[in-house]
């Protein structure tokens, strides 16, 4: 059976705590610090903790600590693996970008591909499984390399990293770029999904964004599509604003997995 999970949050530990939802797991990030992952272990005790650290690669080249911090997530969440973006800009190109409308010269692909294996391999010492993400695009259609289906192929062969396929990372893509969500989908390597990431993108000046809102029927039918295509382990919803909202998200999550 596929795992449940869904991003870590009051809400959510107020909903396990009073019994009112059915999960398998729970994941978190660098939002948190090692220290209140620690104290939400002692919340919910005997539960499984998935750690995910989003541009995990590009912050342990460029940022200091980064490779201590890492160790100690592990520590406490004791995951079972650890998941990150294909990100291969340095930190505070996208920043810039989306902040200012400043975009920085892009470095050579080839180069940040090979950067980017290199340091993904590196993470071996840590026996643990790794997941890839799926990244979005920017409307401007700036740094699309990390969009690509066969970039994202190419590395996750050269790594031996399964994929973790975000559908509103995807839903963005196929709206900036005008294609049809499902083809572009399809063309990323569906044999390696081993998680799958689910949040509400929202429309801005006409494409969508990754807003992390409540998920709407297209969704939830492009879920149901994408579980006939693939055999991920695990269904995370990324959703930590209204309880009630949440708590409607998962019960539907849930029944679409088990009529999988």
């Amino acid at each position: 059976m596929i795992q449940l999970t869904a991003n870590l949050s009051p809400g959510l530990i107020s909903l396990i705590q009073s019994e009112t939802v059915r999960l398998d797991a729970v994941e978190v990030g660098p939002w948190f610090s090692a220290g209140q992952i620690q104290k939400y272990r002692q919340q919910l005790p005997g539960w499984k903790f998935y750690f995910h650290h989003s541009s995990l690669i590009s912050r342990l080249r460029w940022v200091p600590g980064t490779a201590t911090s890492l160790q100690a997530y592990l520590q406490y969440t004791q995951t079972p693996w650890i998941s990150f973006h294909y990100s291969l800009l340095p930190p505070g190109y996208v920043w810039l970008g989306t902040r200012f409308g400043v975009y920085l010269p892009a470095p050579n692909l080839d180069r940040l591909n090979q950067w980017f294996v290199n340091e993904v391999k590196k993470l071996a010492c840590h026996n643990l499984p790794l997941l890839i993400e799926n990244m979005p695009t920017l409307a401007t259609k700036k740094y699309v390399f990390d969009t690509t289906a066969e970039n994202i192929t190419e590395v996750l062969t050269a790594t031996g990293a399964g994929l973790l396929l975000d559908l509103a990372h995807a839903r963005v893509v196929a709206s900036v770029f005008n294609l049809d969500v499902s083809s572009y989908i399809a063309s990323l390597p569906l044999e390696k999904v081993r998680q799958i990431h689910l949040s509400g993108p929202r429309t801005k000046n006409g494409y969508l964004y990754d807003a992390h809102e409540d998920l709407t029927e297209i969704d939830y039918e492009l879920l149901k599509w994408v579980l006939t295509q693939s055999k991920p382990e695990v269904v995370t919803l990324e959703y930590v604003k209204d309880r009630e909202k949440l708590r409607e998200q998962l019960v539907y999550i849930k029944e679409i997995i088990v009529a999988t």
